[in-house]
């Protein structure tokens, strides 16, 4: 049964929250085994939900980007990358199903004893998705946990009220409320659905808000997967191909206007290769986004709010002695309704800079130097632990001298943001950019609860080995063999 449009319209208040996780909880615990045949058919509805409704989404995203937003950005970034992500859970779901054989210890496993390891479902999963890829972060997430044999309750982010209201309208047509249900309101409703007793909370968004999250799951001692973002470098080496290098890091730096988590934050370059870097961004931003403020293909800054900080970040590098390069306009904004922000390339930057320190979220690009790929993880450091390191360069030592020295929740070498779509791997962060991951086995794995079990036979072996007492020499033996003279 779906939900009516009365559930809809009445407001939300903290008991009928309750009510609803516990509904869903109620119909987990009857369902009792999630099967292989349930999973998959709830991942094909989500799969038809997606292409029925790609249209409908991504002209309602549009208009909440104040109409600067790419369409075919939305099609492939939200919604065809979303199927190709069910697609492969569906085709693996069968082998992560499967119990693991583990190893039982001696002298168990000579007489019958037996270990595995069984994934189950936890059950009532939360899902606060954000405004950025309003559409793709909630489904991405809703994937692993339906895979995981899971119900879900879904919280879109306040900023998309339109999306919002839409998936509230969309997902009764494909999945009873029971399922699959949609939780719609502004922040007094997002902040008690982060304190309602789910038994797994996943949160996409801000490292600031994602500590508050953390703070209200821990109330009912709900796990929690977080991905949060944070400043993620670009590292070019010396013997990197800097036009390959500026060609993919425009490319990078300026998909979706720079509102990805993964969005390249700030770039350090050999000092000797400043220039030659930043001539090729330029070249590389002129030929992809002529007229870029006017340009369709190109994302506006989501609201006025969000220009303001970005614009606040830019007067306080200046002010303290950046020098600044618009690329593609001839100043910050075109009109005072147009949003579409050119890249700001802010060079001669310096730790007292607030846009040094705040994950930009927005077409800002801050250029540091070194001289040796040693000084890297030091100045990397005050930024600690963003979501993804990049790497560009042929230098294999090089290479894993940054890995084992810059911690990143995920890294990419020669290209930007692209290890998110590769769904064989866990995407995650670690410390300040989060914790827990999802795609791929590693997202099934995180909806599930590893569950150990043991199994053993009749026969009593605990007096075998001389371990129930009275303790004796024997028991003292078996221990020394281990320990050493007790």
């Amino acid at each position: 049964m779906g939900m009516t449009e009365h559930d809809r319209i009445a407001p939300v208040t903290e008991q009928n929250l309750n009510a609803l996780v516990e509904r869903q909880r109620s119909d987990f615990r009857a369902e009792g085994e999630v099967t292989y045949a349930t999973r998959i058919d709830r991942l094909k509805r989500l799969k038809a939900l997606i292409i029925e409704n790609k249209t409908a989404f991504a002209a309602t995203t549009k208009r909440e980007f104040n109409d600067a937003r790419s369409y075919e950005f939305s099609l492939f970034s939200e919604f065809a990358s979303k199927v190709e992500a069910i697609d492969y859970s569906m085709k693996h779901l069968k082998a992560w199903m499967k119990p693991e054989k583990r190893s039982a210890n001696k002298p168990m496993n000579f007489l019958g004893g037996k270990s595995q390891v069984r994934y189950y479902p936890k059950g009532v999963v939360g899902i606060i998705s954000p405004w950025n890829l309003p559409f793709g972060l909630t489904v991405a997430p809703l994937t692993s946990a339906l895979a995981a044999g899971n119900r879900a309750i879904l919280k879109p982010s306040e900023f998309v009220p339109e999306t919002a209201a839409l998936f509230a309208e969309v997902m009764p047509r494909y999945f009873s409320e029971e399922e699959v249900a949609v939780v719609t309101g502004g922040a007094a409703v997002s902040q008690q659905f982060g304190e309602l007793p789910f038994d797994h909370l996943l949160f996409t968004g801000s490292t600031r808000i994602g500590a508050k999250v953390m703070q209200s799951a821990s109330k009912n001692l709900v796990p929690v997967t977080l991905e949060l973002g944070g400043k993620s470098p670009v590292v070019i080496g010396r013997s990197a191909r800097l036009d390959l290098a500026g060609t993919r890091l425009t490319f990078g730096k300026l998909l979706n206007g720079g509102q990805l988590c993964l969005s390249p934050d700030y770039v350090l370059v050999p000092e000797e290769l400043e220039e030659q870097l930043i001539a090729r961004v330029i070249h590389e931003t002129q030929s992809m986004y002529p007229n870029i403020t006017e340009n369709t293909d190109y994302a506006g800054v989501f609201d006025e709010r969000h220009f303001a900080r970005l614009k606040g970040y830019i007067d306080d590098a200046v002010a303290k002695g950046a020098k600044l390069t618009i690329v593609g306009a001839d100043k910050t904004r075109a009109s005072e309704n147009n949003r579409r922000m050119p890249l700001h390339i802010l060079q001669n930057v310096t730790e007292d800079m607030q846009v040094m320190h705040e994950e930009i979220f927005g077409p800002i690009l801050p250029v540091m130097t070194y001289t040796d790929i040693t000084e890297v993880p030091n100045k990397v450091e005050p930024r600690r632990n963003p979501l993804a390191l990049y790497y560009f360069g042929k230098d294999k030592v090089e290479q894993e001298y940054l890995l084992h020295h810059v911690p990143s929740g995920g890294a990419c070498i020669n290209d930007i943001t692209l290890h998110y779509v590769q769904e064989d791997l866990p995407f995650g962060g670690v410390g300040a950019s989060g914790m827990g991951a999802y795609h791929g086995p590693e997202g099934f794995k995180n909806m599930s609860h590893s569950r150990a079990i043991y199994s053993q036979t009749m026969i009593d072996i605990l007096p075998i080995i001389g371990a129930r007492p009275p303790f004796g020499d024997k028991f003292r033996k078996n221990i020394a063999k281990i320990l050493g003279a007790i």
